[in-house]
């Protein structure tokens, strides 16, 4: 049993440790902030899937029943991803899924907007009455969010939630 304070044990600690111990604390609030962006898009789409096929429809480049079936699947996979992020479960493969999603959201969107489209891009809500979507505003966030999936991909190492949720001696 140690008679030191544990608040002088965190001031007494290494630069490296300390330096660490901030790198994964960032890698763990990028990925919680990842999983909840992630839940929070799923969710509007998953109980609206016939406004969210809507959505999908106005971007002119798949077929009905891949229209269907894309806003019927992909929130699922947002949500499940959302969830494993957040308890710190298959971070990798998660990250990796976002990263290559993200890929195809600004060449989807991209596409859109080159061939005239003034559409909402279907991230976080669903339906027609909302307005077109900036071009830069979707480019910069889907940018940032795959900035953010390939840190995770490369340094998936942070605590997981269940971890934090553990008592030490």
């Amino acid at each position: 049993m140690s008679l030191v304070p544990e608040a002088t044990a965190v001031a007494t600690e290494s630069p490296a440790t300390w330096r660490r111990r901030t790198w994964l604390l960032i890698l763990f609030g990028l990925r919680v902030g990842m999983a909840g962006v992630f839940i929070g898009a799923a969710v509007p789409k998953i109980i609206e899937p016939d406004l969210f096929a809507s959505n999908i429809f106005n971007y002119q480049m798949l077929p009905a029943w891949g229209v269907n079936a894309l806003a019927i699947g992909l929130p699922w996979l947002e949500l499940v991803i959302g969830v494993f992020l957040l308890i710190g479960l298959w971070t990798r493969a998660s990250a990796l899924i976002i990263s290559l999603l993200m890929v195809v959201f600004v060449i989807a969107f991209t596409s859109a907007k080159a061939r005239g489209l003034n559409i909402s891009c279907g991230c976080f809500e669903v339906g027609q009455e909302h307005g077109a979507s900036s071009l830069i505003m979707v480019l910069v966030r889907d940018f940032a969010f795959l900035v953010a999936g390939m840190l995770l991909v490369r340094f998936p190492q942070a605590p997981s939630v269940l971890s934090l949720l553990r008592f030490r001696r």
